[in-house]
């Protein structure tokens, strides 16, 4: 919706434009979504008066005149072809420079059939002033030579285009928006008078007017304008329109179009004497009939399209355009004027299925004020006699069967100060209602009883509607936090340029291999959180019910991801897949926020044999993702940020997870985990398929990143692989097996894997076997089978005392 700044100051007294950056910045302060703001001089920057001096044909061309024309400080030679250039015109003219309105070319010198041409005499269509290129605009007499055309024609205005939200129809209008920033600055606004004398003579002896589809068309006035003058509009208003982006056409039409964007009431003008039988009939079409609109284009109707007709067919589409049957036209002499309330959804689904968006079924769709109708009636009568000559009829016929009900919504002050934060008066929430027309009647059993303006009927109908204006009217720039979210300081991670950089390459390593990125919801329903985390992040205002904590993990948003994948692609479907977000908790009442890595397997292998072709294909013995190929992810990961000091520690339950540690001996800690997502969840979710996943914490994975790399030397002997399998109860956890493995090996025993997990009856049911792949070497010589051997004994044996394990024969 654009607005003109003179306009609204105009039905504001006393509303201060001298600082416009501090009238749109309170304006955004009041909820009012500027998209772009423009200064109209701006585009006539280069346009000057000039004199035409003197105007002679072109040599080389019939159809071009060489001018001179003098702009006050030089005289620049012009060649036109427009045929009207006369010596002694005042004249418009585009500068080298100057960039032409209709079409956005610079002007530059060149030579036009061998003569020099230094500018451009424009015409009104060029300057997107009218439609009118039958000639080049002449300017009056006594317009200065030299002055800046801009200045001239007084296109000193700011046009302003906000964005206006479906539940807002008061907005798409001049006077909505001045309601906005009269509140705003404490003032009110002047609705323009609506002066005209009426004659003897009454619109109702001329027409009548009848609702078929009451419950279609809730309100249809309209009044009779005899004996106009159709012609051009003056300046002011074909200024007015084309600053707000209309075509003006002529006074009749272009003033129903400025009462429509002043007061945000459609309006359709009908040649009187071109409506059959003198009837107005609200009604649906007939099934399959056609009708030819404004616009010159046949439609076809269906049995909800709603009409306006006359006494033998159809005279408009009700709400969105009217016919080229009773247009308004140069020899129209007189006016019926219709101001109407149109069923919003009804205008919508007819614009939706006739392929049709106009101005008039914009405001329609989303509610026009039913109380204004007979305001902008009046208001475009006045301007027809004013600048058309015409006699207005007496009265105005109103038919309005069933009147709306008068709305009215309580607030309680106590419930409004809980939910703004801030402590609040009666008086201060009527104050600031009042500045937008939402007047008090009553104090009722603690409630303050408000009637709500019509103009907000849509937007308005509960309590928390009008917490909400008094909210936005307040001003949430003063709205100060009461709430205490303390963070621990010791742990404050420099998020600078190294951390951005460390997440951003992240990003890039699992994309070069093979991963997709996903973006799941930070906001998930408590239930679901508090599997994961006893004390989630609960929001005190959710968005809705399935949406009321913090997520603890990214594990569940990749869940859900995977499933929906699963669900369109099938189950068979390779899916690599990673995250990074922020996941959030509660600790001792204090708010945790961390950013997470999360990257998973699922489905079936995919073997790339073609990358130039991007060419697929598939291993004749399926091979699906396993937590093996999920680890060696992570390893491969760990690697290229050059951390070797980790390990891997399984803990002993049905949640099969292992936790990921880094450093060394006392000061390793967890930074993540792997899982084997537990079957029982995957089945909730309707996943068939196995799902492997990492989760890992970056802002502790990012503490042990160094650039300071110290490279080991390379072994100069070769190293010896033992693999034992040591039979252990089921509550023996890995990292007790791990550390006694560490302690046993001694100096020669370099990295331990555990590569294999196995369970069986014959084991017994509290036992399982765990498989270890055991290197060892020495940088001094070559170990003998001897050697490692004996080594390898004293580590069955420590395992055997300690934690009663055994090798599995």
């Amino acid at each position: 919706m654009k607005i003109s700044l003179n306009h609204i100051k105009s039905l504001i007294p006393g509303l201060d434009t001298g600082n416009t950056a501090a009238l749109f910045s309170r304006m955004v302060e009041i909820g009012l979504d500027i998209e772009s703001i423009e200064y109209e001089g701006n585009k006539f920057r280069n346009f000057i008066i000039g004199e035409v001096i003197s105007a002679e044909k072109h040599a080389n061309a019939d159809k071009l005149t060489k001018c001179s024309v003098s702009i006050g400080s030089e005289v620049l030679s012009i060649v036109c072809g427009a045929p009207n250039v006369q010596a002694g015109q005042k004249v418009c003219v585009a500068k080298i420079g100057a960039v032409i309105p209709k079409g956005g070319f610079e002007i530059k010198k060149n030579k036009i059939r061998g003569e020099l041409s230094e500018g451009m005499i424009c015409a009104e269509d060029e300057l997107g002033l009218s439609g009118d290129h039958s000639g080049i605009m002449i300017l009056a007499g006594s317009a200065p030579v030299g002055t800046d055309f801009a200045s001239y024609a007084g296109f000193d205005d700011y046009i302003i285009e906000i964005g206006v939200t479906p539940n807002r129809g008061d907005l798409f209008s001049q006077i909505g928006m001045a309601r906005e920033i009269a509140a705003a600055h404490g003032l009110k606004i002047e609705y323009p008078d609506t002066p005209f004398t009426e004659s003897a003579e009454r619109s109702d002896e001329y027409i009548s007017v009848e609702i078929v589809s009451g419950n279609y068309c809730k309100r249809f006035t309209g009044r009779v304008v005899k004996d106009v003058d159709v012609k051009e509009s003056p300046d002011w208003l074909k200024k007015a329109l084309t600053s707000l982006g209309l075509r003006p056409r002529n006074n009749i039409v272009d003033i129903t179009n400025f009462v429509m964007m002043e007061t945000g009431q459609p309006l359709h003008a009908f040649d009187y004497d071109k409506i059959r039988e003198k009837k107005i009939i609200v009604r649906t079409a007939n099934e399959g009939d056609k009708f030819t609109t404004l616009d010159s284009k046949e439609r076809l109707l269906n049995s909800e399209s709603l009409m306006i007709c006359d006494g033998e067919g159809y005279s408009a589409i009700a709400g969105i355009m009217g016919g080229e049957r009773s247009e308004i036209s140069d020899t129209t002499k007189n006016v019926f004027i219709e101001s109407a309330f149109f069923d919003a959804v009804c205008i919508r689904r007819n614009s939706k299925q006739l392929g049709m968006q106009t101005d008039a079924s914009q405001r329609f769709e989303r509610g026009v004020d039913i109380s204004r109708t007979t305001y902008a009636s009046d208001r475009a009568a006045s301007l027809m006699q004013l600048l058309a000559g015409g006699k207005v009829l007496k009265g105005i016929i109103d038919v309005y069967p069933e009147p709306f009900p008068e709305l009215l919504v309580g607030l309680r002050r106590e419930r409004a100060e809980k939910i703004i934060g801030i402590e609040l008066t009666d008086e201060k929430i009527i104050s600031l209602l009042r500045g937008i027309e939402i007047r008090f009647t009553e104090k009722k059993d603690g409630n303050m009883i408000f009637r709500v303006p019509e103009f907000r009927r849509n937007d308005i109908s509960r309590e928390i509607d009008l917490i909400e204006e008094t909210a936005r009217l307040y001003g949430y720039i003063n709205i100060g936090s009461r709430n205490d979210f303390r963070m621990d300081m010791s742990s404050h991670i420099d998020f600078g340029d190294d951390y951005r950089n460390f997440i951003s390459c992240t990003r890039e390593y699992f994309i070069g291999r093979g991963f997709n990125e996903i973006i799941t919801f930070s906001q998930q329903h408590d239930k679901i959180v508090r599997k994961f985390n006893e004390n989630p992040a609960l929001i005190a205002n959710p968005n809705s019910v399935d949406m009321n904590a913090m997520r603890a993990n990214l594990l569940y948003g990749m869940l859900t991801a995977i499933k929906n994948n699963q669900n369109y692609s099938g189950r068979d479907v390779s899916l690599k897949l990673f995250e990074i977000g922020k996941v959030f908790g509660c600790d001792n009442n204090i708010f945790k926020e961390e950013n997470y890595l999360c990257f998973a397997d699922s489905g079936r292998v995919q073997f790339r044999i073609d990358k130039l072709a991007d060419l697929y294909s598939y291993n004749e013995n399926d091979k699906y993702y396993d937590f093996f190929d999920i680890k060696g992810e992570l390893i491969m990961y760990l690697s290229k940020l050059k951390l070797e000091t980790y390990k891997f520690i399984y803990y002993n339950s049905n949640e099969g997870f292992f936790d990921i540690c880094l450093g060394s001996g006392n000061n390793s800690e967890i930074i993540g985990r792997i899982y084997n997502v537990d079957r029982e969840l995957l089945d909730s979710l309707g996943i068939e398929t196995g799902v492997y996943a990492v989760e890992v914490n970056m802002d502790k994975l990012s503490e042990y990143i160094t650039k300071d790399v110290k490279y080991a030397e390379i072994r100069r002997y070769p190293a010896v692989k033992r693999d034992i399998a040591v039979v252990a109860g089921k509550s023996i956890h890995y990292s007790e097996i791990y550390d006694v493995i560490r302690t046993g090996g001694g100096s020669m025993l370099k990295e331990i894997e555990l590569f294999d997990v196995y369970t069986d009856e014959k084991l017994g049911n509290d036992k399982r076997s765990i498989t270890f792949t055991l290197e060892f070497s020495s940088n001094e010589k070559t170990l003998t089978d001897d050697e490692v051997s004996k080594q390898v004994e004293k580590i069955i044996k420590a395992l055997n005392n300690k934690l009663g394990a055994v090798l599995r024969n």
